[in-house]
């Protein structure tokens, strides 16, 4: 599960790893939707590998439900990657 607002590799990293990607869209100022990573994550509940988030996003965003993706995603048994690339500039 990869946000919308991840850095482009992100995606491109985990489909050259044999996953498939189900992208999280993104609210009007660039945080991940948490509605749609509820629904998203509860309808790939048994197959969620992992959880990628580029932090902060490509929108200078620092996510302030990372907790609650990271808890949510725990609880289904899969990974969080927080890709700090953009934090380097």
């Amino acid at each position: 599960m990869i946000p919308t607002s991840a850095h482009g590799t992100n995606p491109a990293t985990a489909t050259i790893c044999g996953l498939d990607v189900v992208p999280i869209l993104c609210d009007e100022e660039g945080n991940i939707d948490m509605v749609d990573f509820k629904a998203k994550i509860e309808l790939h509940k048994d197959e969620v590998a992992a959880v990628m988030i580029t932090y902060p996003s490509t929108y200078g965003v620092f996510e302030k439900t990372a907790k609650e993706i990271c808890d949510l995603t725990h609880k289904f048994g899969g990974l969080v990657y927080m890709d700090g690339a953009n934090l380097n500039a």
